[in-house]
């Protein structure tokens, strides 16, 4: 499928359209109509993109570093693209003073270690306290379990906490200086998936993705190794349960097909085999939770030796050992986590860097191109010894990245959508309003901390549907006309949950920032219609569906001489008509 086609089978958003003008679009031209390398027209400017181009036409095949030139500019159309894939979009004020910095340095700030161990802890209601009042709440981030005596208190609280958790997440996406560090958060908690509703204890998921974050690009063999033991995935999959001589498989399993290496490697080939998968689960019985650890330790991992199978294992070769894992200070000839990375370190290597390619880039990878680009990011992951910074940075600095045929070949996800609209209109939100976000990010299939399953959200052509598409037309056009209305009520704790405003003071704003601002009114459609889309649309078809529709008053084309106040209306006119082509659904 052509990497802009995929919305020509979902209809269009008429309810999006209609917010506008009941006849704003028109019947496109017949055909023949338009100039021969125009794309082939349904009947809305949902389906004008730039569809000519396709895979076969990337010219790097490794990593490259990139040189701006004059044909590809280090301008607002790839300073876009950098922050669209390694962040949530760029302000037109970001923007500005990327272009005044080399772009490697750009990601290079985008990758600094201090932003790592900022402290992200969320806002505790004014209600809660340390669990001794027993009129109030306890706070349930500081307190354990057993302070409950309700447990229908408890499960209320535990409800609530994870909402707040959910929303903290959303509004950290919303600031800019770690919008890497977020975007890359988002990626671990769809590859090392737990889900909010199995692991029910709050202060496990918090931990769990207080960990995601702080090592968003730090050494993956350390992550697994943690990980494997970590409380939230002890109880999602089943490790509380993998006991002596009746060990549960789960976590064995989704360890190599899920976390490491995947079922079969690049060229087909089994990566392991269902007596790996015993050998595995025997050597991880014994661990648990400690739910009597008083603050400020609350639900750490435990080992209990008596639960432990001590016998030989025989993993993917022909040697029998004691595996265990060098945290549990029990006797071992070997450490599992060592000995999956020395056997199995060209697989994990190639495993792990296809779905950051995919997450960066593009998600098909069945090409010869894409394959060698994951091949040169598997050697570097290899030779850094699993440390993932090297590769990020290789990946987003390389020719291939910015290869136009990469540039608006992805679909936006419901929260790269949602954030993206308040970043290109610099809105800040507190943990309130990030509330009502993730309800309508949840409304479009994007539910924080719990995707669908462990296999994590599919993504990329699931994103958008009949039902989805004018699903965010809606939010789209409502927010850029003028506010966003509240959804979801209120936060658990009595606080209600806002709107999100985009007031006239904040669009004029906005408009000040363009170049054409005080220029000519065609200057200004393809100005704000490139920092919108990640591939401009055509001339004609801004000339088409903008220029030459009924949208706006006659006075328009004086734009130069229209007054701030008059500028309001077009200016949200011209962002919400060009937020309904395809191109604005891709990034």
């Amino acid at each position: 499928m052509d990497r802009r086609s995929f919305l020509q089978s979902v209809g269009v958003a008429a309810a999006g359209t209609a917010a506008i003008s009941s006849d704003s679009f028109a019947s496109a031209p017949a055909a023949g109509g338009l100039p021969s390398q125009s794309p082939q027209l349904s009947q809305s400017p949902q389906f004008l993109s730039n569809s000519d181009r396709d895979r076969q036409q990337i010219v790097s095949t490794d990593l490259s570093p990139w040189t701006p030139s004059t044909s590809q500019p280090w301008d607002v159309h790839t300073i876009n693209h950098l922050y669209r894939r390694a962040g949530f979009g760029a302000t037109l004020a970001e923007i500005k003073a990327a272009s005044g910095k080399s772009f490697s340095s750009v990601v290079d700030a985008l990758l600094d270690d201090t932003l790592l161990m900022r402290p992200t802890v969320p806002v505790l209601p004014g209600n809660a306290d340390d669990g001794k009042t027993p009129s109030l709440p306890p706070a349930w981030l500081r307190v354990p379990p057993y302070v409950y005596n309700n447990p229908i208190q408890q499960q209320n609280d535990y409800y609530t906490a994870q909402m707040k958790i959910r929303s903290h997440w959303t509004a950290q996406m919303d600031l800019p200086e770690v919008m890497l560090r977020e975007k890359m958060t988002l990626f671990w908690m769809n590859h090392f998936v737990i889900e909010a509703k199995k692991v029910v204890w709050p202060q496990a998921t918090y931990n769990f993705l207080t960990y995601m974050r702080q090592n968003a690009w730090g050494n993956f063999k350390k992550m697994v190794s943690d990980v494997t033991i970590m409380p939230a995935m002890l109880y999602y999959l089943d490790g509380v349960l993998n006991v002596g001589q009746a060990p549960n498989e789960n976590y064995a399993r989704e360890l190599q097909e899920l976390f490491t290496m995947g079922v079969v490697d690049k060229d087909g080939k089994a990566n392991y085999t269902q007596s790996d998968v015993e050998g595995i689960a025997h050597a991880l019985t014994g661990w648990t939770v400690d739910y009597q650890s008083p603050p400020p330790n609350i639900l750490p991992a435990l080992y209990n030796i008596d639960l432990h199978n001590t016998s030989k294992q025989t993993i993917y070769d022909t040697t029998p050992r004691i595996y265990n894992l060098k945290a549990s200070g029990a006797s071992m000839d070997m450490d599992l986590i060592d000995h999956i990375f020395d056997q199995r370190g060209d697989k994990i290597a190639w495993y792990i860097c296809s779905k950051l390619y995919q997450y960066f880039v593009y998600h098909d990878i069945s090409q010869k191109g894409e394959r060698d680009v994951i091949d040169a990011m598997a050697a570097l992951f290899k030779a850094s010894n699993w440390e993932l910074k090297p590769v990020i940075a290789a990946l987003l600095k390389s020719a291939h990245f910015f290869d136009e045929s990469n540039i608006g070949a992805e679909i936006k996800s419901p929260f790269e959508h949602l954030i993206g609209l308040l970043r290109t209109f610099d809105i800040q939100i507190d943990e309130l309003a990030a509330g009502t976000l993730y309800y309508y990010a949840a409304g479009g299939s994007q539910i924080l901390l719990d995707p669908p399953n462990v296999k994590g959200w599919p993504g990329y052509h699931n994103w958008i549907s009949t039902t989805t598409l004018p699903y965010r037309d809606i939010i789209q056009t409502a927010l850029v006309g003028g506010s966003l209305p509240t959804l979801g009520g209120s936060d658990g704790y009595s606080n209600a949950l806002p709107s999100i405003d985009l007031p006239d003071v904040m669009i004029t704003a906005w408009g000040k920032q363009l170049t054409n601002y005080n220029g000519t009114f065609d200057g200004i459609v393809k100005e704000i219609a490139t920092y919108l889309c990640a591939q401009r649309p055509s001339d004609y078809v801004l000339n088409r569906y903008i220029e030459k529709s009924n949208l706006f008053p006659p006075n328009v084309y004086e734009w130069a001489s229209l007054s701030d106040q008059e500028k309001v209306t077009p200016l949200r006119i011209l962002a919400t008509t060009i937020s309904l082509f395809a191109d604005f659904q891709l990034t």
